[in-house]
């Protein structure tokens, strides 16, 4: 049973999906500043306000995202393409499917050279390099001008130096994008965008290299197990490792779960590829466990994305799921109007004496179910007549978030379960969330009790069973677990964590990235009763901005840990 997935690994510094990473002047063992003038010795294009010429002949064949160019164009708005005739002024955030892609951006802003300055470019084919330099180009409607360059080599390595970056460019809230990205505009990697991330800010006599490697391999993610974990039941553990290189590659995978150790191996994985790996099965006790998983390609050239580490909670109380928490699509399957249709979940339990505590599923809008039923198995379809909760018109509170409905039922069965959600006839909604990330464990439904039961593949509808299956049901008191609220979810700018009155032995507030490390510390408060909210702005420790993506809110009590995931945008 998957009880949760996590998303790759990336850092600000690369790997994309492409392979490409960048260094920059101001790293250790980053490029040199080295200016290259050609100002005399190269060709001065004559671009005016919002211009792209070419095709320019690069004098060599550039392999750029696996695909060799031998010309290029360039725009006048501070960036080069090897597909697009555009002008675009208004820089958008890398990757972004919009015109311009095959894009190469050293400054990305709405520069004017007919103003003043000169771009110039020199194909040196003796050296192996192709250089376009902006020298003295004005920003449009301002005072400032910027002098910089991109030279490509033939080893396929493009290099953006700076010797003159004024500080409108530096600093402002709407300057400039900074990066590369690929045809289709999916793939690509951002080096600075509107004077984010502070560590990234552009100045005079800055280098940044964009690279790729032969042979390199790293720990992308541990699927299974993730986050919270069910304490006596078998988890069989799954993690994702990848081919950043441009090689294939044999390796051996080894993890390690507190006293758990195991290796498998990998052959012949190809580049740029990524794989599943599985190993043999593992039983958690009521405990937290480290999580390392090390892979140990011999001639590595960047080990240090080899190991990944995280936290697993083992616990008696906790959800049932199969989805990672974040909606990639919404689903709706509604029939005929006579016909009642429903979107279904059926999980394995990990006991056979529980207490159902509640169910819910993550909705797009506020409209309401006709009922929401959680019943047990027969024969591989939900026995709909039997139902441990059953409730009727329930609807989420608001748009986006997760529709709860508590329960507070013993069950002493180790059956299957189904939670059952039903549309109303001719309704246009609720829209469930699905996750189509890997892996689709192949546990969601859509159907009608008087006609079938389909079975959906294309992901894993967000619908989740909370369970207390501490020993003896008659004697489990209610749950001690403390709810807490994320929201918005997900934000832009800022978020909040709600905690309620009754908080009981509050340790710390964290957030963690998809890998398991704390990357922000929001509360502290050992022993002491806890209520109120305290806010995160997307920031880690440092206070640097943090990139887009999935996030863990790990909020630790008395009652042990309990976790949320929230996403970042841009």
């Amino acid at each position: 049973m998957l009880l949760a997935a996590l998303a790759g690994p990336l850092t600000a510094q690369g790997p994309d999906r492409g392979g490409y990473r960048w260094i920059d002047s101001d790293t250790t063992g980053g490029p040199a500043f080295n200016w290259l003038d050609i100002s005399g010795s190269g060709t001065r294009l004559a671009l005016g306000d919002d211009d792209n010429l070419g095709p320019l002949g690069v004098g060599f064949g550039f392999d750029f995202y696996g695909q060799v160019r031998e010309s290029v164009r360039v725009c006048s708005n501070g960036w080069l393409s090897f597909s697009s005739a555009s002008h675009q002024f208004h820089h958008f955030p890398i990757p972004d499917t919009r015109d311009p892609n095959a894009l190469l951006a050293p400054l990305w802003a709405d520069l004017d050279p007919a103003q003043a300055g000169a771009v110039c470019f020199l194909a040196d084919s003796a050296a192996g390099r192709f250089i376009v330099s902006w020298i003295g180009v004005p920003v449009h409607g301002t005072g400032d001008s910027c002098t910089f360059q991109v030279v490509l080599d033939t080893g396929g390595a493009a290099l953006f130096q700076y010797l003159r970056v004024p500080q409108s460019v530096r600093l402002g809230p709407d300057s400039c994008s900074v990066g590369i990205e690929n045809d289709s505009g999916l793939v690509g990697l951002e080096y600075f965008r509107d004077g984010q991330p502070e560590p990234s800010r552009l100045h005079d006599s800055l280098a940044v290299r964009f690279y790729r490697l032969q042979h390199d391999v790293g720990a992308e993610a541990v699927l299974r197990p993730a986050g919270q974990v069910f304490a006596g039941d078998s988890v069989e553990p799954l993690v994702s490792v990848w081919n950043t290189g441009l090689s294939p590659a044999s390796f051996p995978v080894r993890l390690r779960i507190g006293g758990y150790d195991e290796q498998v191996d990998v052959a012949g994985l190809p580049a740029l590829a990524d794989t599943l790996v599985r190993f043999p099965d593992w039983v958690p006790g009521p405990d937290t466990y480290a999580v390392e998983l090390v892979t140990g390609l011999a001639g590595d050239e960047y080990p240090a994305n080899d190991t990944l580490r995280a936290e697993v909670f083992g616990s008696y109380e906790g959800e049932l799921r199969y989805d990672d928490g974040v909606a990639d699509a919404w689903f709706l399957k509604n029939g005929a109007p006579t016909t009642d249709w429903a979107a279904a979940v059926r999980f394995s339990v990990p006991y056979g004496q529980f207490r159902l505590r509640g169910a819910r599923v993550l909705v797009a809008d506020t409209l309401p179910f006709g009922k929401v039923i959680v019943c047990p198995d027969s024969s591989g379809a939900p026995r709909l007549g039997s139902p441990y909760l059953l409730a009727e018109s329930v609807a989420a509170s608001q748009p986006q978030t997760w529709l709860e409905v508590p329960a507070d039922v013993p069950v002493s069965s180790s059956d299957d379960l189904w939670l059952v959600a039903f549309w109303p006839r001719r309704a246009a909604g609720p829209v469930i969330g699905e996750d189509r990330s890997r892996p689709v464990d192949g546990r969601s439904y859509y159907g009608s009790p008087t006609v079938r039961w389909f079975s959906y593949s294309d992901g894993d509808l967000l619908a989740r069973l909370r369970i207390d299956g501490r020993t003896g049901i008659g004697e489990t008191a209610p749950s001690r677990a403390v709810p807490f609220s994320v929201c918005p979810n997900p934000f832009r700018t800022k978020t909040v964590v709600s905690m309620p009155a009754t908080a009981p032995g509050l340790a710390s507030i964290t957030v963690l990235d998809v890998g398991g490390r704390v990357v922000r510390t929001l509360a502290v408060s050992p022993g002491r009763p806890v209520s109120g909210s305290v806010s995160w702005d997307g920031t880690d420790g440092a206070g640097r901005p943090l990139r887009a993506g999935t996030y863990i809110v790990c909020v630790k009590t008395a009652t042990g840990p309990l976790l949320a995931r929230v996403v970042l945008l841009h």
